[in-house]
């Protein structure tokens, strides 16, 4: 079999049929760390359904798969994805497994993750449930260990039990899990349209995300940031909204200054008529300042979440200097706070790292230029 330029195939097969496993292909595209493997190994594949897989990370081991040699091993972590067009409220997608058992690692290279297409693959063996079925294989330098496949994986939880009881990679501090956890029902509210409640849950997510759980686990802080920069680019934009609507409403009921002369003019020639004149114009002025005091308040709050938008999107580039995502946030970021010539330096750094989006940066940038 020769590998193809646009995936590789690695060959799960057993030893004869003592296992009673029937072979199959997994195709792997876009691992982490973009790298390509010619097809040469053959693995012993321990099948493991979601009920087993309960039973196991609640109480039982699998001694007999692992041969585990302390620092010197790693993991390839397959993730199928058989179920991306997944929505269920509650069910992490492919991407949130993938990232979370990148973030279980308890360093770098420890776990690799890809995403793959398992061929000849029965529909059955994803399960009943809506979770992904996974494959990780466990390595001792070029040399294969032994692998487990596991079907239903559909929680943040079981990524991290088969981290630390299956893998026995036991260092992950369990605040790891829950900061996931965290981070993805974030995601959701901010999907929602709920920037709110996705900035509450981000700032949870980070809380536990301190240096202390980011020694044994690789959480992901700047995309986390990224996120609830967002989420607070979102809640400015509502609150821009408001904003304008009541400066309109304002602008509607504040007499004009013609208004205003001929309201003069008319008390001038018609004293009679001063005194009801001169009420109308201080209740209407009482009603206007309360306007004043929402628009105000508005503003603020909108440049309040510009502030922290643009504070999260810059501390975010520091974590993730490769990433072409936090680098065109910051530069959004600056644009909304008129800071335009910034912007645009922060918009060449997203195009040298992501050419692909020269079309929509450029626009930005001429845009930014012309404001």
């Amino acid at each position: 079999m020769k590998s193809t330029s646009s995936s590789v195939c690695i060959w799960i097969a057993t030893f004869g049929s003592i296992c009673g496993i029937k072979s199959c292909v997994i195709t792997a595209f876009g691992g982490a760390n973009g790298s390509r493997r010619q097809p040469h190994h053959h693995h012993v594949v321990r099948k493991l359904s979601s009920s087993t897989l309960n039973s196991n990370l609640s109480g039982g081991s699998d001694s007999n798969v692992y041969n585990i040699i302390p620092n010197s091993i790693s993991w390839e972590v397959f993730v199928s994805q058989a179920n991306t067009s997944n929505k269920d409220k509650g069910v992490p997608t492919a991407s949130s497994i993938m990232e979370s058992f990148a973030s279980f690692a308890p360093s770098p290279g420890v776990i690799t993750v890809n995403a793959a297409i398992f061929h000849n693959q029965p529909n059955k063996a994803i399960g009943k449930g809506k979770g992904h079925l996974v494959r990780c294989i466990q390595k001792k330098e070029d040399l294969t260990l032994s692998a487990i496949e596991i079907n239903n994986v559909d929680s943040v939880e079981k990524v991290y039990r088969i981290v630390t009881e299956h893998m026995r990679l036991t260092t992950v501090n369990p605040k790891a899990c829950d900061c996931m956890k965290l981070y993805f029902e974030g995601n959701e509210s901010l999907d929602e349209g709920d920037p709110t409640k996705a900035i509450t849950l981000y700032n949870q997510a980070l809380s536990l995300a301190d240096r202390r759980t980011r020694q044994t686990s690789q959480l992901p802080k700047g995309s986390i940031l990224m996120k609830r920069a967002r989420a607070y680019l979102q809640r400015a934009a509502n609150h821009r909204k408001i904003l304008r609507s009541l400066v309109k409403d304002l602008t509607d009921t504040v007499p004009s200054a013609s208004t205003m002369k001929i309201l003069y003019q008319t008390a001038s020639s018609h004293p009679e008529l001063s005194a009801s004149i001169f009420t109308r114009l201080a209740g209407d002025s009482k009603v206007n300042q309360g306007k004043f005091r929402q628009i105000r308040y508005r503003h603020d709050m909108h440049e309040f979440a510009l502030l922290h938008a643009t504070q999260d999107s810059l501390q975010a580039t520091k974590l993730l200097p490769q990433s072409a995502d936090a680098w065109y946030i910051a530069g959004e970021c600056l644009a909304e706070l008129r800071k335009l010539n910034e912007s645009n330096q922060y918009y060449v750094r997203a195009l040298a790292l992501d050419p692909s989006r020269k079309d929509v940066l450029t626009g930005l940038m001429e845009k930014n230029k012309l404001s």
